[in-house]
């Protein structure tokens, strides 16, 4: 009897610990939205923060020295993630193209992951300098058309007395096919 009521006694509290665990709903807007985020900073971000400030091109003095920076010429550049990480796979390639005080970033490419297929790129010509489109279309492991799409508009915006970023992000729009 005694092993009977040990036995319903491990099953009351294993239902128990089972039940209070926290399962995390799905919830599709908010993953599309969090993933199109992150690798815009990564493909996008990383490259528009690899050009060269134009108010660093100017002279200034800093302890009695005088420091110069000027761009003569073309800065081209090919960033390409190409790996493949506990199950994930990614193929995508960023380019920065920068003449003087113009700025273009161009991205494209695909994540294979377990759950879902995505297809990141820049829309039209790319952003150039610092207005354009990053959209993200996610398909279903296997199919050939779209089921989600997520875009993030960049604008160019006004550069503070703090130097942080002159590349903001407006809110990410997320939408079904």
């Amino acid at each position: 009897m005694k092993k009977v009521r040990s036995y319903i006694q491990f099953a009351l509290l294993a239902t128990v610990l089972m039940t209070s665990c926290i399962t995390r709903t799905f919830e599709p807007a908010e993953d599309i939205k969090g993933l199109s985020e992150k690798w815009s900073d990564k493909y996008v971000g990383e490259a528009l923060n690899l050009a060269i400030d134009s108010s660093y091109t100017v002279k200034y003095v800093y302890n009695e020295r005088v420091i110069t920076s000027v761009l003569k010429d073309t800065l081209s550049m090919d960033i390409v993630y190409r790996y493949s990480q506990s199950g994930d796979s990614v193929n995508v390639t960023s380019s920065l193209r920068q003449i003087k005080d113009s700025i273009v970033v161009t991205t494209d490419g695909y994540i294979y992951a377990d759950k879902f297929w995505a297809h990141l790129f820049t829309k039209d010509s790319g952003i150039v300098n610092g207005e354009g489109v990053f959209h993200v279309d996610f398909y279903e492991t296997g199919k050939t058309t779209p089921w989600a799409w997520s875009e993030i508009r960049y604008h160019h915006a006004a550069i503070s007395y703090y130097y942080d970023d002159s590349f903001k992000k407006d809110e990410t729009e997320t939408g079904w096919y």
